[in-house]
C-alpha cells in the first residue's frame, strides 16, 4: 500500500479568510498593547522629571543652608554695567549643590553671558548640556541650542563661533507677575531700568522690588524664614516645555545660565499650559509663539506639569488648577482683576485670587488646603 493512501482527506491548510481573521486579531492586540506601553514609558519619564525637580529643590535648600537665603534669580552687576541686563541665573549658583561643581568651577562669574566680544564661558560652559535640567518628556531640550547667533551677524565677531546655550525645562516661579523688571541699566536708554545706583536707572526700583512676591526673582535674597505662607504651600521651581516653542523662540529662551524671565524665571500670571487651558476662549495668539506661552509653566506630561515646592516636595498640578479670571483688558488678554501702574502690579481689592497664583506667593497670607491642588 502506498503512503499516499494513508493521507487524511479532511486535512488542509488555512483559508484566506481564516488568515485574515488571525491577522486582524493580532492587530487588535497590538493596538491594545501600544497605549499601555506608551503610558508606561511616559510614567517612567514623569518619574525622572520628578526626580530632577527633587534634586533641584534639595539643592535650593543646601544653597540656603550655606548662604542664608535661597539663590538669587538674576542680578545687576555695577562692575559690568553695560552688560548688566545679561544677568546670570539662579541655576549658576546651584551648580555645586547638584553635582555640577566642575561646570561651576569652569565658570567665569566676572563675564556676563552672551558677551559678543569675549569668548569666555562659551561654548564649554554655557553650552553645557546638563541632564538634570532636561525633562525626558521634552527630548528637544536635551539637544541644546546652537542657532541663536552666527559669526558676522548683528555685529557678532566673525572670529567667534556661533553662540551655544544649554537648555533647561525647569524655571523658578518668581510669583504671579514678572517683577522687578529686566531691562537696560544704561542711563542713556529711553527707558532705563535696574537699580538707580547703576547710573540713572529705574527710580521706582524699590517699589518694583517689593512687588516681587515669589521666592526666586531678579535680585532676590529670600531666607527660609521669609516664606511666611509655609514652604509646603509655596512653589519654587516649575516645568516649562521647550519643544512646543516656535522655532524663533527656541533660539531665544530656556538658556539655563540666563537669569531672565522666560529663560529661568516664569510667572503664575496665566494658567499651566495656557495654549491648552485657554483653548476655545477666542483669544488670538495664545499659542506657542505668544508671550503668554513663553512666560508660563507648561509640560508634555498629559494634563498638567510638575512643580517643586519650597519644602522639597514635588507635586503634579493639573491644567485645571483654579486660577483667577481672564479677559480682554486694554486690547490684551490678561487677568481682569490685575492693574499695572508705574511699574507695579496690583489686584482690585476684594477680587478672588486663584489657587495657582496664591501658591506662587511666599507671603500673601492665603489659606490653602492641600486638597485644592
Amino acid at each position: 500500500m502506498s503512503k499516499s493512501s494513508h493521507i487524511n482527506p479532511q486535512s488542509r491548510g488555512f483559508t484566506l479568510i481564516e488568515l485574515l481573521v488571525v491577522i486582524a486579531i493580532i492587530a487588535v492586540l497590538i493596538a491594545l498593547l501600544l497605549p499601555a506601553v506608551q503610558a508606561a514609558r511616559e510614567a517612567a519619564r514623569r518619574t525622572q522629571c520628578v526626580n530632577n525637580l527633587k534634586q533641584l529643590g534639595l539643592a535650593c535648600h543646601n544653597y540656603a543652608d550655606a548662604n542664608g537665603t535661597f539663590p538669587q534669580g538674576g542680578y545687576y552687576d555695577p562692575a559690568n554695567r553695560a552688560y548688566s541686563p545679561w544677568m546670570h541665573s539662579f541655576i549658576v549658583g546651584l551648580l555645586p549643590f547638584f553635582e555640577q561643581g566642575s561646570v561651576y568651577n569652569a565658570f567665569n562669574s566676572n563675564i556676563r553671558y552672551y558677551r559678543t566680544d569675549i569668548p569666555a564661558n562659551m561654548p564649554t560652559v554655557h553650552g553645557a548640556k546638563i541632564s538634570a535640567l532636561n525633562c525626558p518628556s521634552d527630548p528637544t531640550s536635551a539637544a541644546g541650542n546652537a542657532a541663536y547667533s552666527t559669526p558676522g551677524q548683528s555685529g557678532y565677531p566673525a572670529t567667534l563661533p556661533a553662540y551655544r546655550a544649554g537648555i533647561t525645562n525647569y524655571r523658578a516661579v518668581c510669583g504671579p507677575w514678572p517683577n522687578p523688571p529686566r531691562g537696560y541699566s544704561d542711563p542713556s536708554s529711553t527707558f532705563p531700568a535696574g537699580p538707580p545706583a547703576l547710573g540713572g536707572g529705574d527710580l521706582n526700583w524699590t517699589a518694583e522690588l517689593a512687588n516681587a512676591l515669589g521666592i526666586i526673582y531678579i535680585q532676590s535674597a529670600v531666607p527660609i524664614a521669609g516664606v511666611t505662607d509655609g514652604t509646603s504651600n509655596t512653589l519654587i521651581i516649575g516645568e516649562s516645555v521647550y519643544g512646543r516653542l516656535s522655532q524663533t523662540d527656541q533660539n531665544c529662551w530656556h538658556w539655563w545660565m540666563a537669569g531672565n524671565y522666560s529663560d529661568t524665571l516664569q510667572t503664575a500670571m496665566y494658567p499651566i499650559n495656557p495654549d491648552l487651558a485657554l483653548e476655545g476662549t477666542g483669544v488670538a495668539n495664545i499659542g506657542n509663539g505668544s508671550n503668554v506661552f513663553v512666560s508660563s509653566a507648561s509640560s508634555n506630561h498629559p494634563g498638567g506639569a510638575n512643580f517643586a515646592f519650597a519644602d522639597g516636595s514635588v507635586h503634579f498640578l493639573k491644567n485645571t488648577t483654579n486660577t483667577w479670571a481672564y479677559g480682554i483688558v486694554g486690547g490684551f488678554y490678561q487677568p481682569t482683576n490685575l492693574t499695572y501702574s508705574n511699574g507695579v502690579y496690583s489686584t482690585t481689592p476684594g477680587t478672588q485670587w486663584g489657587i495657582y497664583q496664591a501658591l506662587s506667593t511666599r507671603n500673601g497670607g492665603e489659606v490653602i488646603s492641600a486638597e485644592s491642588f
